[in-house]
């Protein structure tokens, strides 16, 4: 479809979204727009919804050559009609850093020299300690109220990222769980984070920014194209997407084991329990947000129940703004050892 008019009027721009590497491959995905730069400092209610709004309604470029040069190494491809290409190539075989460390390589569009590049951050995970955290988003670390849009619709139309309230607690959980020897603003986590959603991509560039607002650690984001297909549509999908992005993680880090953290909404329940069905042994502990109200609600017993069944700690609340004793329940103790969670490492191996 062309674009319309206004759109061929602002740059043409990459959209870069943190990747990731083992020691023999790369996983990184970008995205061709035209869209002017963002602005994260907008006020006012009207400037704010046509900001969003924007975010929104991408104009995406089909069919651009897209390079990639990382680790001395060069790869080439082309964009699908939604704009996005994804790098996921064999490298040659680099070890993983002592604690996780963010690399750099670059994206450039040879075919549209007035295109300025922009850096591609991949993420190495530690091979010290070889555990890490898969968190969800929304409802998980930031207050949405996906549950119940229309009395929260003013989130999802008017808020900018420092609008949005972060989930209590959740800085300060995330913190502990990151680095156990006690977080820092200055330094990355000692452990590597994950997130998955079932937002939009379009979200990417919002979702960052508000987590470095609230001091949530970076990391990958696996999120949802939404093209209109059989398999974006209706609740099911989320768990799916959800269940997807968490075996891809996991196939891709053999060696690693997981902690992971979600909520009541959107299928983040049963996503966990296929997970650690389908992976035993290689999660080690479940978090589980109750959104939607202070108990369990029925429906996700009994995925709860399988995950309990499989020997998985577990932890269910309406709030992480008792992190200590969340820590507790898991054996953390208050120098950051985690006894809980290497007792398990250790029965598996």
């Amino acid at each position: 479809m062309p674009l319309p008019f206004l759109a061929r009027l602002r740059p043409v721009s990459i959209a870069s979204y943190a990747g990731f590497r083992n020691e023999t491959r790369i996983h990184l995905r970008a995205r061709v727009l035209r869209r002017n730069p963002l602005d994260w400092q907008t006020s006012g209610g009207a400037r704010k919804f046509l900001k969003l709004a924007q975010l929104y309604a991408s104009h995406e470029l089909a069919g651009v050559t897209v390079r990639l040069d990382a680790h001395g190494q060069r790869w080439e491809s082309t964009t699908d009609d939604e704009g996005f290409v994804l790098f996921d190539e064999a490298i040659d075989e680099r070890a993983l850093p002592h604690h996780p460390a963010w690399e750099t390589g670059t994206l450039t569009l040879p075919d549209h020299e007035d295109a300025k590049s922009a850096p591609a951050s991949l993420l190495a995970p530690g091979g010290h300690e070889r555990l890490g955290i898969i968190s969800d988003i929304d409802d998980t670390i930031v207050e949405t109220g996906a549950h119940d849009f229309l009395s929260n619709w003013r989130r999802f139309l008017l808020d900018m990222p420092s609008d949005r309230v972060a989930v209590p607690g959740a800085a300060e959980l995330y913190g502990r769980l990151g680095d156990p020897t006690g977080p820092a603003p200055e330094r990355e986590p000692l452990r590597p984070f994950f997130y998955i959603s079932s937002s939009p991509w379009n979200l990417y560039g919002f979702l960052a920014e508000f987590m470095a607002v609230n001091g949530l650690p970076h990391g990958p984001m696996l999120l949802r194209d939404w093209g209109l297909s059989r398999n974006t549509l209706g609740k099911s999908s989320h768990g799916r997407h959800k269940a997807d992005a968490i075996e891809h993680i996991l196939s891709f880090y053999p060696d690693h084991r997981f902690i992971l953290i979600g909520d009541d909404t959107q299928g983040d329940a049963a996503a966990y329990a296929h997970a650690v069905q389908t992976f035993p042994g290689r999660v080690v502990g479940v978090f589980i947000r109750t959104a939607t109200g202070e108990t369990v609600p029925e429906r996700i017993a009994p995925a709860l129940q399988d995950i309990a069944a499989a020997k998985v700690p577990l932890w269910a609340g309406p709030a992480y703004d008792v992190s200590h004793r969340i820590l507790d329940h898991f054996g953390m103790a208050e120098d950051g050892e985690t006894d809980a969670v290497a007792g398990i490492e250790r029965r598996n191996d």
